[in-house]
């Protein structure tokens, strides 16, 4: 039983559907295919869920694991947990079965939530897993299509289907005592870095992150949007969050496809949209794209990556008449910083914005010395959204809060504006022959480039340079460029110690499920390079 005090300042993710659906009870919130709810119901089926996880005996603060694709069912299912007072673990549905264990074991999942075309990974050789609950492929995509009960399903001792689960269930808020601190998220590092990481989010983060967004985003009741990016990635499920705190309708896409973001802009008269930078140039570059009508677009949002300036230029012009860029981490939870559109082409470089509502920036040295406006050092921050701390790692979680701020790894400086202006990320600036070279400087080089797609810059090992500029290079389609042409453009816009020592031309590069590249595999897979060339 929750006292009158946890009641009257309780802060929890779970009570958002809730709030909302006093508001706007009737209004459409998800879009999935055929299916669709409203904010009454989507509560209701949230409540559902959360009775049932507790009536199979989970308790507060037990650890449940999705491994899901996008669809309602996830999204029911993570709010879900949030009412329960349980954690809400998702995985990259990319990963190996031995990642997947080793995240299951350090949290010590008790169920894990998987889709049905997702089993014959966890049926692969590893640690027994969890209990099981199903989200049935067929029930997803035609609601109201009985499913057959999963007890019996080959190779798992308990397996229950998704939609057993809200049978016979209260569709009233559980009670349970939550508090603003509690973990809500463990929500493990994307894998930039060849280490995964799991961050412990709290009910706080997330409920102030999403009221941040909802002002610096420019969020509107009557927006329509749509959620493109896995929901177990941090950014699209801080939109998802944002935009059910605003009450406004989301569609919810399965993965990218440009002529389906296309038609359901039209349908369904989409207002907002955040999509990665090569999913904006693919919708500008299609060849059915006069087909279809954008004039509902009122705001576009990109992140992960730069865009060119022309890039930017068509779609603002095409498109959308507003763009900004957000920025944030996993351990910030986003987003941190957002690049208004005001200033998309008032100021040049790799800016990622102003500080957000709910935290603050500074630049520090390696001393731990906050540096005034202009000087480059680390970007640090503080507030709380803030990660609680890496799970089971005190070592990390000491490291990244050294001298009070938490330690982001990205390099740059803030300008006489207040706008954070990139370099690089700590770990990606390159020591070659005494000289520090920013490997974001000549990948901006080189994608000024009319023939280069997609560029990356990492220091290689070297017996002179001890790490040498490299870079790694991906044609456009029918594009014949070689390494002297590409050098000699790089020796008309950098210094000579930026000039890549070598270039070398891949089909295409290894990359998260948005869109960052995996330097680390690059560095790990040529770092012979050098000595093979002697």
């Amino acid at each position: 039983m929750q006292t009158q005090t946890t009641l009257i300042n309780r802060v929890a993710i779970g009570d958002i559907p809730r709030r909302v659906a006093v508001l706007h009870p009737d209004k459409l919130a998800f879009i999935d295919g055929e299916s669709r709810v409203t904010y009454r119901e989507f509560d209701q089926r949230c409540n559902q869920f959360a009775r049932y996880l507790l009536g199979r005996g989970l308790k507060k603060g037990d650890a449940v694991a999705c491994l899901c694709v996008n669809s309602l069912d996830f999204i029911v299912a993570a709010f879900g947990i949030a009412k329960a007072g349980l954690i809400w673990v998702p995985m990259n549905v990319l990963l190996k079965r031995q990642q997947l264990d080793y995240i299951l074991d350090k949290v010590d999942a008790k169920l894990l939530i998987v889709d049905e075309a997702l089993l014959p990974v966890m049926r692969q050789a590893g640690r027994p897993p969890p209990d099981l609950l199903i989200i049935d492929d067929v029930a997803r995509v035609k609601p109201g299509v009985p499913v057959v009960p999963r007890e019996a399903t080959p190779g798992f001792t308990r397996a229950t289907s998704f939609a057993e689960a809200f049978a016979g269930q209260a569709t009233t808020d559980p009670e349970v005592d939550i508090q603003d601190r509690d973990t809500a998220i463990v929500m493990f590092t994307s894998g930039t870095t060849a280490e995964q990481k799991g961050v412990v989010i709290s009910h706080l983060a997330v409920y102030l992150a999403t009221l941040n967004n909802i002002i610096e985003m420019e969020m509107q009741t009557d927006d329509v949007t749509v959620a493109i990016l896995p929901f177990f990635h941090c950014a699209q499920h801080t939109l998802v969050s944002s935009f059910l705190h605003r009450g406004a309708t989301q569609i919810v896409m399965r993965g990218f496809d440009a002529e389906t973001l296309m038609r359901h802009i039209t349908n369904h008269r989409v207002t907002w949209c955040f999509a990665l930078p090569t999913m904006w140039r693919a919708v500008l570059d299609h060849p059915e794209r006069a087909k279809y009508r954008f004039d509902s677009m009122r705001y576009g949002l990109y992140a992960m990556t730069p865009m060119d300036a022309e890039t930017l230029s068509r779609l603002i012009h095409e498109i959308c008449p507003r763009f900004a860029l957000s920025s944030g981490q996993t351990e910030v939870y986003p987003s941190a910083c957002v690049f208004r559109p005001e200033y998309q082409f008032t100021k040049k470089g790799q800016y990622w914005g102003q500080q957000g509502l709910t935290c603050e920036f500074q630049i520090m040295d390696d001393a731990g010395n906050l540096l005034p406006r202009g000087q480059v050092g680390e970007l640090v921050v503080r507030g709380p959204t803030v990660l609680m701390e890496y799970l089971k790692d005190e070592a990390a979680t000491a490291a990244s809060r050294e001298h009070g701020w938490h330690h982001t790894g990205d390099l740059g400086l803030i300008d006489e504006d207040g706008q954070f202006l990139f370099s690089d990320r700590k770990k990606d600036m390159i020591k070659s022959g005494g000289e520090n070279v920013a490997s974001c400087t000549v990948e901006g080089a080189l994608l000024g480039h009319p023939g280069v797609a997609a560029a990356a810059v990492v220091g290689i090992p070297h017996d002179y340079w001890i790490e040498a500029v490299t870079a790694f290079v991906v044609p456009k389609p029918g594009s014949a460029l070689g390494e002297e042409e590409i050098v000699a453009w790089c020796r008309e816009r950098l210094g000579k110690h930026e000039v890549p020592k070598r270039v070398v031309f891949l089909e295409r590069f290894p990359m998260t499920v948005t869109g960052k590249i995996l330097k680390h595999v690059i560095r790990s897979e040529h770092a012979e390079l050098f000595r093979e060339a002697e």
